[in-house]
């Protein structure tokens, strides 16, 4: 039986090469793409994949947030995150997100078709620069999780709209790309500074680049 496998990549030469990779191997079948968050989380919730490969830096919804998400509507998929970024500060936060492996972009190929095959085991796979960095930072989870109780505090709509504060984007635009009143998001965004004791848009945004929400 093959492993039904969703992409999600903002860049779409990106997931054209990891399509070529992975349809080149009779035993994977690419049951869906995405190009943001959002729609890997659709996705996710319609195809029910087996396995996930999700850049993390996508506009909306980080492909951490997005682990979140579709562990909630599919917690059957093991995701794999695939990223340009080896810091510590995204390893930490997806391994927290309920991710099963780690793969930089720059190593992806027959290491992709081996980290495929361990996450739907339910193993473990980081990239071995990764891998250090992991274990590295493992003795500090313990502090990187006090550090991150207030962001805890945010509901899933909260997160979306902390990201896409930080990405710039004005009240207006949000409502308007998320089809809710102007009140609506000016409420959330009182409650976003407030949890997380924000008191302007410039601390917001280093925030959300200290967490690793942006970059």
């Amino acid at each position: 039986m093959s492993t039904r496998i969703l992409l999600a990549d903002d860049h779409t030469l990106m997931r054209q090469g990891l399509r070529h990779i992975l349809e080149s191997r009779s035993e994977f079948n690419i049951v869906a793409e995405a190009s943001s968050g959002i729609e890997a989380v659709e996705a996710a919730r319609h195809h029910k994949p087996d396995v996930a490969i999700i850049d993390v830096a996508m506009k909306e919804m980080n492909g951490i947030e997005a682990t979140t998400q579709i562990l909630k509507h599919s917690p059957g998929t093991a995701v794999l995150i695939l990223s340009m970024y080896s810091d510590e500060r995204y390893v930490l936060r997806a391994v927290k997100a309920g991710a099963r492996g780690y793969l930089l972009k720059n190593s992806a190929g027959e290491e992709l078709i081996q980290a495929i095959h361990a996450v739907e085991k339910g193993l473990a796979f980081f990239s071995p620069a990764v891998a250090e960095i992991f274990h590295d930072g493992l003795a500090r989870l313990k502090d990187v999780h006090q550090a991150q109780d207030r962001f805890e505090l945010l509901t899933d709509r909260e997160r979306q709209i902390y990201q896409l504060l930080a990405e710039g984007n004005s009240n207006k635009d949000i409502a308007n790309r998320l089809n809710l009143s102007l009140h609506t998001v000016e409420t959330h965004r009182w409650r976003i500074m407030e949890k997380l004791d924000l008191h302007s848009t410039a601390e917001l945004v280093l925030s959300a680049v200290r967490r690793g929400v942006v970059s």
